[in-house]
């Protein structure tokens, strides 16, 4: 059996429309511009270990302990007014890492399901991994000009490109079976971001579905509620519908989103 631990590494103070731009008229809402900051609310921050089929895997890493001592500097002031982090040094994941007696260097693979912050503030002290995944897409310069990106989350990360391949089976054509064997298969969703993946762990039959922020909470793919920040909503409904459908499967495991406070931290089995 697979086991996955689910790290929490503090929350984030945002728009409700962060989650639900239904909640707000505006499109840029989720920036919370023009709002009162004591209206916001707060969701938490996750990342992911996977060990399966002889792999160790680490799907997005969460805010760096650096949220915890100076995260206005960190993160600069456009990033922190729109994601406030609130988190304690030890909440950090290369801290969750350290009580499991693991250091960066025994993680196979990093896979970052995208370059927000909140996914990827805590990558540097991790780049040791044997492999860090991003999809090209996702790094490309012109995607990279959005104010959602800062650029020093991953300055000196020697990043490796998932080989997405044609599927038919997969909601938008492209996927990357990342060790060949089935175990780990990482979807192509142009939905939250222009290269954000969701990745699938199979094991003995059943699967686990990590969203990425394809779908922050259950509510996401159940009511098809649309979050605010997108690079396409009719993707990004597309993205939920195939979200929901995967969660209907009987060999489903769980679907694990990043920002779901129903996914409890903790060590669960496929």
């Amino acid at each position: 059996m697979a086991d996955i631990y689910v790290f929490q590494t503090g929350s984030t103070i945002v728009s409700a429309a962060v989650p639900d731009r239904s909640s707000r008229k505006s499109s840029i809402a989720y920036t919370g511009l023009f709002q009162n900051r004591k209206k916001r609310i707060t969701v938490p921050v996750k990342c992911f270990l996977v060990e399966v089929s002889g792999h160790r895997i680490l799907i997005d890493t969460g805010w760096s302990a650096e949220c915890a001592v100076h995260p206005f500097r960190h993160l600069g002031f456009g990033l922190w007014f729109a994601s406030e982090p609130v988190m304690r040094t030890e909440e950090a994941v290369v801290q969750h890492l350290k009580q499991m007696d693991l250091q960066p260097s025994d993680i196979d693979a990093i896979l970052l399901t995208h370059l927000d912050c909140d996914h990827v503030s805590g990558l540097i002290p991790l780049k040791d991994a044997a492999g860090i995944y991003v999809t090209k897409e996702e790094l490309d310069g012109k995607n990279l000009k959005n104010v959602r990106y800062n650029p020093n989350f991953w300055k000196g990360v020697d990043f490796s490109f998932y080989e997405m391949k044609p599927d038919e089976h997969a909601p938008f054509g492209k996927s990357c079976n990342l060790f060949n064997d089935g175990s780990v298969v990482v979807y192509f969703t142009p939905s939250h971001s222009a290269g954000s993946v969701a990745i699938e762990v199979n094991d003995g039959g059943r699967f686990a579905l990590f969203t990425g922020d394809n779908g922050y909470n259950r509510h996401s793919w159940e009511e098809l509620r649309l979050p605010g920040p997108v690079y396409d909503l009719k993707n990004m409904t597309k993205a939920l519908e195939w979200v929901q459908a995967e969660s209907k499967r009987e060999n489903c495991a769980g679907i694990y989103a990043a920002h779901d406070p129903e996914v409890k931290q903790g060590k669960y089995k496929i």
